[in-house]
């Protein structure tokens, strides 16, 4: 799949309006500049893939009014310190998801701000944390007009003396009636010395809205590795397996088939120990 590369101009992305779906890729490993900034023209119809690089970054995006589409982001990088910060228009509709299988430490920040009314946005993160990694994931959505939505799902998987932990922020200010706000979040924990913790947070200021929200740490079932083993996998066969399993939904997310055999291999190489 041959993509649209984003070129900077004075450390200004750009992608113009479409009438059909276009693909972008926004590679920022070799970008050493920050913040960057990334504006969608009203009407564009994207598919953007956006892979993180070797520094810290801070990237600063506005979504105009009838954006549509889907935005992937491939964490490939061992520098976790990653900042997204979005203005919202109005009438758009996204699907966005992150995936990082890859070892690391460090922290993201995901912060939508719903400032037009009438948008919806789909966010997802997987993330898998192994041997000594320690990694923080932080989604908000802040609703600030009429009837917007928001759901969030975040899946994990900790392993070995890693840590991963999830934070998830729904706020409906006063005045953003018919909103919703929803979030789940779940983290299979794999060793005694890992650590994985959960906490969606819900601040409702106004009455007319439906918000919701789930949490669920918990260790693997042992029931399910030994049967796994019993059928002549060994237990790293078995961990991969099921790590596979839980984590798939995201990577059948991502549209080139390249980016899905690689995070596939990830999974793969995270549950060696």
């Amino acid at each position: 799949m041959q993509r649209n590369k984003l070129i900077a101009n004075q450390s200004v992305f750009h992608i113009p309006s479409s009438k059909v779906r276009v693909q972008y890729l926004l590679d920022l490993r070799n970008v050493t500049f920050s913040p960057i900034h990334l504006v969608i023209a009203p009407n564009a119809d994207i598919d953007l893939l956006i892979q993180n690089g070797k520094h810290d970054l801070m990237l600063e995006v506005d979504i105009a009014d009838y954006v549509s589409g889907k935005i992937q982001f491939a964490m490939f990088g061992e520098n976790k310190n990653f900042n997204w910060q979005a203005s919202v228009g109005s009438n758009v509709n996204l699907e966005a998801a992150i995936a990082d299988f890859t070892e690391g430490k460090g922290r993201v920040n995901i912060a939508f701000e719903m400032l037009g009314r009438d948008s919806q946005v789909e966010w997802r993160t997987a993330a898998l944390a192994s041997h000594q990694d320690r990694k923080f994931y932080s989604v908000n959505f802040t609703h600030k007009n009429f009837n917007t939505y928001a759901n969030m799902t975040n899946y994990g998987v900790t392993e070995g003396q890693s840590s991963l932990q999830f934070t998830g922020t729904g706020h409906i200010i006063n005045g953003a009636k018919f909103s919703k706000t929803h979030q789940s979040a779940k983290i299979m924990v794999f060793d005694e010395k890992c650590f994985g913790r959960a906490d969606p947070v819900l601040k409702i200021d106004e009455n007319e809205v439906e918000a919701s929200h789930a949490a669920t740490v918990g260790r693997v079932n042992e029931d399910h590795l030994y049967y796994l083993q019993s059928r002549g996998l060994t237990k790293q066969e078995a961990k991969r397996l099921i790590t596979l399993g839980y984590l798939q939904p995201i990577i059948a997310y991502f549209s080139d088939e390249s980016i899905r055999e690689l995070l596939s291999q990830q999974i793969a190489l995270g549950n060696e120990s």
